[in-house]
């Protein structure tokens, strides 16, 4: 029997109850990593089992505490991870397809998109930050971020098509020597904003977030510039020829040839 001492139960209530039949017992980590996670987790179930082997009079269970609730938070990150990025695909799918007024823009917007999360969960792998409910609205912002850029090129193109005399080399070229130079300046200026957060901030939360926003829009804006130009060349879709686009500027090029034959036509009749 333990004797508490003339001491209150209050003073011990951090490792067991008032009337002393259940304790517990805490361990402390140097973070909550999923590595982290899986190794305390696994260490715990196996010492559970063996203390159900060697004592019979009393039983051990796993409790709960900061590790085990991110557990249960990454499991759901985890199996709700795409299904969040299919939504969200889904709609920026729907609203391109009518906007170009053809799902093959949708396509082709989404190819970078998405190349842009699996290179970022990639990124975030490897330097060892994981997949958590933070890192999870990141990916969801990149996605809306890698969309802008893309609608952004691919407007140009479609306006530079018809600019260019049809000609797709020259359209792209000029649409990257432009808006390519504009996406480019944006987002170099976003990331000079958001790199303070990593190197100068003394909380990891806001650290992490600076550094993960930093590669949303390096992976973004260079996936944006180098592989939809590539794909917009190498299929060379039929909707960009097309003058009833819901999106670019609307500019009506008939009207520059009406200004410049009337030009032509006031020359000539000043020379006569």
């Amino acid at each position: 029997m333990v004797s508490l001492a003339g001491s209150s139960p209050k003073a011990y209530s951090h490792v067991t109850d008032f009337e002393l039949q259940h304790s517990t017992i805490s361990l402390w980590y140097a973070n909550n990593k999923q590595d982290t996670v899986d190794k305390a987790l696994e260490t715990a179930k196996k010492a559970v089992e063996d203390a159900k082997l060697d004592h019979e009079a009393f039983r051990i269970r796993l409790g709960t505490g900061t590790i085990a609730l991110q557990q249960a938070m990454n499991q759901v990150v985890d199996r709700y991870h795409y299904v969040i990025i299919g939504c969200l695909s889904l709609v920026i799918g729907l609203g391109c397809s009518l906007a170009y007024r053809s799902v093959l823009a949708a396509i082709i917007l989404l190819i970078p998109v998405n190349l842009a999360n699996f290179t970022l969960q990639a990124t975030i792998h490897l330097i060892g930050l994981g997949l958590d409910i933070n890192t999870l609205m990141v990916a969801a912002i990149g996605v809306g971020v890698g969309i802008d850029y893309g609608i952004y090129l691919l407007s140009r193109i479609c306006e530079e098509y018809h600019a260019q005399d049809e000609d797709w080399g020259r359209s792209i070229t000029a649409t990257l020597t432009t808006t390519g130079k504009a996406i480019m300046f944006t987002a170099i200026i976003m990331l000079m904003g958001i790199a303070p957060w990593y190197f100068l901030s003394e909380l990891k939360f806001m650290a992490d977030m600076g550094l993960l926003l930093m590669m949303v829009m390096a992976i973004n804006m260079v996936l944006a510039l180098v592989v939809l130009p590539l794909l917009v060349y190498l299929i060379k879709p039929n909707f960009v020829k097309r003058k009833d686009l819901f999106v670019g500027e609307g500019v009506d090029l008939s009207l520059f040839t009406a200004a410049d034959d009337d030009e032509d036509d006031k020359t000539l009749v000043a020379a006569k």
